[in-house]
């Protein structure tokens, strides 16, 4: 597979295109409230940026954010205990280098020197208690999960904290300490619902300083921040969803970054422009289709296996990202990865898909050539995506294609994030149910040991991210007598290749590509964009002064 050097940039007579059209009225409108960007730097640092952020995310707090975009963002405004470096390792970050770690599941951490809250506050190991207990009791699934793998939490004194686990947990460190934010007890205490609480009040390098719904966020440097002041003094986010007017703007210099990427049809051009650079590294985020486990044919396995048959996985990657992805397997896993299972490429056999329909019933055809069920009616379903997102919808076009050669009719319909959200993950709490047939979707933390496991399993207390449905003894059996007594990585590896091998036979998903992160950025307003594996360049790291 051809990869393309990280920050690679070629010079080139492209120059810079204007904003047209529609875009133009957007663009005026909301970088009206920012000048342009001062490309001034020095000792204090550069004076502003623009980089647009491709949807609302509410207040950005730890339980009003809706996507990994928000999470992202969400990153420089509260800080973690660890974090998670340019290298994919785990690293302290608000803690000293030695820290203890018993058995994965004792751990006793002190507080750096100089942690403050934006509202001035400092940072105490009773914060740090707080902010593991509270989400405990929220409905946010995949941090709920986290904080009740924990036994006990104390505050030994002002700077020490120590954790037991109710379990030893290898991968505490990254899903859990790396993970959740750490809150203002005065800003949550006495509150009941987390959504409900509209001050964002961090402890990161940025403070949000201004939000206005549907149109931008504005954040400001912490001047004060424990690791030095922020690189850049106030970053200005446009909210732009719509990928070609990112991509217009970048080239006409109104924006210097995005939180999202671009397509690899696209590289040459912003090479080729000056003062723009592609950053491009291997990406962890999967473009896969969701299957509705719950809904009649997708409740039958058989059915499924016909899907991963007619749908040409290989073929989708090739003509979305040419040579800038790995295709997926039937696992689930990337290809790379140490624990990544053999043998499980995807098979094109529309053949073989006609072959199992058929076995099913499934041989009368209306005057569309479209199957019909037990009942006479037609095979004919439809597949949700995101409104705007190019990509997303050509993968659906190459799979109506596809599904129409086996006799399956698959409609397209484009939502708004919020609409689409709703059918497929209501209030991001996969035990309120679904409704849909089919959608396209992608997670940013399927680099994680468990994320296989919050995936698939059908305890929803574990499985948060089961927006499938998927319901297996065999995958559940393994989870329930093999994970408590995981006690290493290599114990952990050991696991996830046997459930590698249920889902491939299950097949709950179809797992399309993972793309390369694809990011451009205009080096001549700012230079110290840094990017690192699965990581997006608006990063902590990038924002850091050397």
């Amino acid at each position: 597979m051809k990869r393309k050097p990280v920050k690679r940039k070629r010079e080139g007579s492209g120059g810079i295109r204007r904003i047209t059209g529609l875009f133009l009225a957007t663009a005026v409108l909301l970088l009206s409230a920012c000048s342009q960007n001062p490309t001034e730097s020095g000792d204090e640092g550069l004076s502003a940026l623009t980089i647009a952020i491709t949807s609302d995310e509410n207040t950005l707090s730890p339980f009003t954010y809706v996507s990994g975009t928000g999470l992202t963002v969400n990153r420089l405004i509260y800080d973690t205990l660890f974090t998670v470096d340019l290298e994919n390792r785990v690293i302290p970050w608000m803690v000293e280098e030695d820290y203890t770690a018993e058995d994965s599941r004792i751990f006793t951490f002190t507080l750096r020197d100089g942690l403050r809250f934006h509202d001035g506050d400092p940072v105490t190991a009773e914060d740090v208690k707080f902010s593991y207990e509270y989400p405990a009791k929220q409905n946010v699934s995949g941090q709920r999960k986290i904080c009740n793998q924990i036994e006990k939490i104390e505050a030994l004194d002002e700077k020490t904290v120590r954790f037991t686990l109710k379990e030893t947990n290898v991968n505490f460190m990254r899903d859990g300490f790396a993970y959740i934010r750490i809150l203002n007890d005065a800003t949550f205490e006495g509150r009941e619902d987390g959504r409900a609480v509209t001050e964002t009040v961090g402890s990161g390098m940025y403070r949000l300083a201004e939000y206005k719904t549907g149109e931008y966020y504005r954040l400001e440097a912490a001047e004060d921040y424990f690791r030095g002041t922020p690189g850049v003094k106030s970053i200005y986010m446009p909210i732009l969803s719509d990928s070609t007017a990112i991509q217009q703007a970048l080239l006409a210099g109104e924006l210097a970054a995005s939180t999202g990427s671009v397509g690899a049809e696209m590289q040459e051009t912003f090479e080729a422009a000056d003062d723009l650079t592609v950053f491009s590294n291997a990406g962890y985020t999967p473009l896969i289709v969701n299957i509705n486990n719950d809904r009649y044919p997708f409740d039958r396995k058989e059915f499924r296996q016909a899907l991963g048959y007619a749908v040409d996985v290989n073929g989708i990657c090739e003509i979305l990202f040419g040579g800038y992805a790995l295709p997926g397997t039937k696992g689930a896993v990337r290809s790379d990865l140490s624990y990544a299972m053999e043998g499980l490429a995807y098979e094109y056999s529309p053949e073989k898909a006609v072959e199992i329909l058929e076995g099913l019933g499934y041989t009368e055809k209306n005057g569309d050539g479209v199957r019909l069920d037990e009942d006479g009616k037609p095979l004919r379903f439809t597949i949700l995506t995101y409104s705007g997102n190019a990509i997303r919808s050509r993968a659906c076009e190459l799979m109506k294609e596809q599904l129409k050669k086996a006799g399956i009719e698959l409609d397209i319909r484009s939502l708004d994030m919020d609409t689409a959200d709703a059918y497929i993950w209501p209030d991001f709490e996969v035990a309120n149910g679904r409704d849909y047939d089919l959608s396209i979707w992608g997670w940013s933390t399927a680099n994680s040991l468990t994320y296989l496991i919050s995936l698939c399993s059908s305890d929803f207390e574990i499985g948060t991210y089961n927006v499938c449905g998927y319901a297996s003894e065999a995958f559940d059996g393994l989870v329930e007598e093999r994970l408590s007594s995981v006690r290493t990585e290599a114990d952990m590896e050991e696991l996830l290749r046997e459930l590698q091998a249920v889902i491939a036979e299950e097949v709950p998903l179809l797992t399309i590509a993972y793309p390369d992160t694809l990011q451009v950025c205009n080096t001549a307003m700012y230079d110290g964009w840094k990017a690192g594996k699965g990581a997006n360049v608006v990063n902590i790291f990038s924002f850091l002064r050397e």
